[in-house]
């Protein structure tokens, strides 16, 4: 593993919390993530029909949050650049603020794979608590162990702001409540046809967790 202040590396994957300034550049891709999941039908909040720039505004209406630290967006990228023809499909060429690599190609930042989001209770009485939201990882991405590279980054962000205990929720009977059981997240019990799936056809239930930090 490598890290510098800001982030770090495993096996290829780069972790980090995406700083304020950065926030806008990635919403293109955040968006590209939340969409695939809410047209799998994984409850997100979402209820299809969801466009891209329906995503996109979700994202967008957190960035004041951000700005402010009050909620932080972690990712998970492919450690390297890679690199792409500067001509696309129709020969439009790429954003010329893209970075140039060589004479047919341009570098273009690593793909990102997932992200997660914290959320920092803003609460009197809860300034020692932090929510866990919207932890998404790419299909093409998934058992390759982002998902807990992307939680373990969100961590030690809660840690370094005092919180002391982390709560959530996913639905019930997916593979994202096995996952938080897996690593160890305390689960405290089910709320019964709470949300609608996104396809619209069916209720669905919440299970609860929280950890300990």
């Amino acid at each position: 593993m490598t890290s510098n202040s800001n982030s770090y590396t495993i096996d290829g994957i780069t972790l980090k919390v995406c700083p304020p300034s950065s926030y806008r550049s990635i919403i293109p891709e955040l968006a590209v993530l939340l969409k695939s999941c809410v047209d799998s039908n994984i409850t997100m909040n979402f209820i299809q029909p969801f466009s891209l720039e329906d995503a996109s505004e979700f994202w967008l209406s957190a960035e004041d949050n951000v700005k402010q630290g009050k909620q932080f967006v972690v990712i998970a990228q492919e450690a390297k650049e890679r690199p792409e023809p500067k001509a696309q499909a129709g020969g439009l060429l790429h954003d010329p603020s893209d970075q140039e690599g060589t004479d047919d190609h341009v570098i273009k930042p690593p793909v990102i794979l997932g992200c997660v989001i914290l959320y920092l209770s803003q609460l009197p009485n809860a300034k020692h608590r932090g929510e866990v939201g919207k932890l998404i990882v790419g299909k093409e991405h998934r058992k390759r162990g982002i998902g807990k590279m992307l939680l373990s980054c969100l961590e030690d962000k809660a840690r370094e702001h005092g919180r002391t205990i982390l709560v959530l929720d996913t639905q019930t009977g997916s593979g994202a409540e096995l996952f938080y059981e897996h690593i160890e997240y305390t689960k405290v019990g089910v709320i019964p046809d709470v949300t609608m799936a996104p396809d619209g056809t069916q209720y669905t239930s919440c299970t609860f967790f929280y950890k300990k930090l």
